[in-house]
Order: structure tokens, then C-alpha cells, then sequence
């Protein structure tokens, strides 16, 4: 409700999103205590995951070797922008940032328009999503090793890789890719179209000529189907503009969610644009489980995402709320490391364990 409250920094909306089912150390890596103890905690640990520039963690001594010296089991991801070699491997960078130097923000925008960025910064949760996937394998490996690893994973190179058709068409053919609006190089019609309504859209892709009929039977027009200008996919595509035209003239007498479900049931693709509340209220994600309701103690009860898969043998669990900094100070230091109480209130006097911000 706009109130930062007396700790903002406990309920702020990426914090309390972002950081739930954790445990929250806060512990200064800079102080030789604080390096000591990281490295301790590293020897009971199955994984480092640090996503800072590539050279942070080495230049506090708490590298792959330093770590795996004191763990020889021990998974290190390094999640960075460009990677931990290479010329530009001490760069920064953003989601927003690594959509220019990967390329995809020069696919991305309207028809022969600028480059627009696609405004998810699509490199974090891909890359995200990707970790996971990469941590799985190397606990595999190490289940069969017994021997740790270090990932070096980039979030420039991960996002070229979802651009592999355009990079294999300059090898090969020289081709430079453009932005192409929401229209498609193969599928035709494939687009958004205007429904009833402010600012309402549906999408529909037509990849085959069973789809293609599909939705000249879904608008009332079976007869377009043998028209010579979308007989074969090559025709659709010359043709694209008119047959936008045609569709577009259906779906705005129909509001989105309408014409979705009558696409559907012709079997053509299709899915309602969605606004931020009507995702939230979204029959289909309610019915998938896809939401939790999250009772956080500061900001109060809300709706959380979940994680977009479903484990048969490992059930999604209770969404803990997102901690408050450094709550978990004393159970991972004291309950878990054995540090004594008398410790843990030197560490907190010297600062280099709190549940403030400094300056706070």
C-alpha cells in the first residue's frame, strides 16, 4: 500500500517476491573473519551459486580453488555476464543490457522498426531457469564422481543459444535478422489480432494447413481455405496482410478469451493476450496449481508465483515467506557452524553479521 513501514527493506516488493523459501546470512566477505567463516560454511555445503562480476569472488579470496581446497565435493556456479574469461569478462551488466550485446534486442521491435527491448529483461530468468537445470546435472555427476565441479556460466552466451535459427542463417546464408513484429518466418497467419475492448488482443499461429482450415471453419469462411492466396504456407505468407485483415475483422467482434477458446476448439492455436490482473485471476493457472498464497509477516498476505513444472515424485512443498534480513544469522552460524553466542555478538558488534543495512 505504498508504506515502507520501519524496515522497507523487509517488505519491499522484489524482496518479498524474489526471496521466498530461504534462509537469510548476512555475513562482510571483506573482513578476514567473514572470509574465514564463508569458506567454513562452504565445507558443509553441497553449492555455491554467486551471480557478482566475474572477478568479485576471487578478489575476496573465496574463488573455485580456495573453496574446493576446503571441499573437494563442492558444485561452485558462477553465474556472470560474460563469463570467467575473455576479454570482457570484468563487464556488468543488466537483463536490459545483455539483450543489446547478445543480440536479441536487434530481433525484437516492430516491422522495420528500431530494436526495442522485449521489457522482461529476458536473460535473467532465462538464465535462472537454465542454472537449474545446470545444477541438476552436476549434482548428477557428482553423484557418480564424488568429485565437485566449477560451472562457468554466462548470461550473454545463454542467450544467444535461443537465437540459434538466426545466427545459423548468417553462417550459412549471410542473412541479417531483423525485427518482424509478432508475424513469423514459416507459420503464417501468426500474429496478434485486435478484439473487443480496450487495448485487448488475441494471439493465434497457424502451423500447418489442418490449423489453416481449422480457422477458416472457427471465423465462418470454410471456403478461404482453397483461396489461392493461402492454399500452401509459401501463399500465406506472400498474402499475410490480407489475411490479417480478414481474421482481424472476426476477432473484433469477439473479446479475447472468446476467440481463443473457438480457435482452440478448431485446433489452431491460440491464447488471450493477458493484462497483469487477469493473469492473476486466469481460470487455467488456478486450475494448474500454478499460484501460492503467501502470508508474509510485514506485507501481509499476497499472491505468489510458483515454479512453471510439477515433479511427480517431489511434490511442490509450503511457500515459506521471504525472510527478513539476516533473520537466519544465529541458526546458521550458531545452530549450524557451532559458533558460540559470545561469537556471534562480536560478529554482530564489528558489523560483519546484522539485520540492518549499513546506514540504516
Amino acid at each position: 500500500n505504498g508504506e515502507p513501514g520501519e524496515t522497507p527493506w523487509n517488505r519491499t516488493a522484489h524482496h518479498v517476491q524474489r526471496n521466498v523459501n530461504k534462509l537469510s546470512l548476512t555475513l562482510d566477505l571483506a573482513t578476514p573473519q567473514g572470509h574465514d567463516i564463508f569458506v567454513y560454511l562452504a565445507k558443509v555445503c553441497d553449492v555455491v551459486v554467486e551471480n557478482y562480476r566475474a572477478s568479485v569472488m576471487d578478489r575476496l579470496g573465496l574463488d573455485y580453488a580456495t573453496l574446493s581446497n576446503a571441499n573437494p565435493q563442492l558444485i561452485y556456479l558462477k553465474i556472470s555476464s560474460q563469463g570467467a574469461t575473455g576479454p570482457e569478462k570484468d563487464y556488468g551488466s543488466l537483463g536490459s543490457t545483455l539483450e543489446q550485446t547478445a543480440g536479441l534486442a536487434s530481433i525484437t521491435g516492430y516491422e522495420d522498426g528500431i530494436p526495442l527491448g522485449t521489457n522482461e529483461t529476458y536473460p535473467d530468468p532465462l538464465v535462472g531457469i537454465l542454472a537449474v537445470g545446470t545444477l541438476m546435472t552436476a549434482l548428477r555427476q557428482r553423484r557418480k564422481t564424488g568429485k565437485g565441479c566449477f560451472v562457468d556460466l554466462a548470461q550473454r552466451e545463454a542467450t544467444v543459444a535461443i537465437l540459434g535459427e538466426t545466427v545459423l542463417d548468417y553462417s550459412a546464408n549471410g542473412n541479417i535478422a531483423g525485427p518482424i513484429g509478432n508475424r513469423h518466418n514459416v507459420m503464417a497467419p501468426h500474429g496478434l489480432y485486435a478484439c473487443v475492448g480496450n487495448d485487448q488482443w488475441v494471439a493465434i499461429s497457424v502451423d500447418s494447413m489442418d490449423a489453416w482450415m481449422g480457422l477458416c471453419w472457427a471465423i465462418g469462411q470454410p471456403e478461404l481455405s482453397q483461396d489461392s492466396r493461402s492454399m500452401f504456407a509459401i501463399n500465406r505468407q506472400e498474402n499475410r496482410a490480407d489475411l490479417d485483415e480478414i481474421i482481424n475483422a472476426w476477432t473484433r467482434n469477439k473479446n479475447h478469451y472468446q476467440a481463443m477458446h473457438i480457435m482452440q476448439a478448431h485446433g489452431v492455436a491460440a491464447g488471450a493476450v493477458l493484462k497483469g490482473l487477469e493473469v492473476i485471476l486466469d481460470p487455467h493457472l488456478h486450475a494448474r496449481g500454478f499460484w501460492d498464497t503467501v502470508e508474509h509477516p510485514d506485507a501481509g498476505k499476497y499472491i505468489q508465483v510458483t515454479t512453471p513444472w510439477k515433479l511427480s515424485k517431489s511434490p511442490r512443498q509450503f511457500t515459506s515467506p521471504a525472510p527478513d534480513l539476516g533473520q537466519h544469522n544465529h541458526y546458521v552460524l550458531g545452530d549450524l557452524l557451532g559458533l558460540p553466542d559470545s561469537e556471534l555478538a562480536e560478529l554482530e558488534e564489528k558489523g560483519i553479521i546484522g539485520t540492518k543495512p549499513v546506514g540504516a
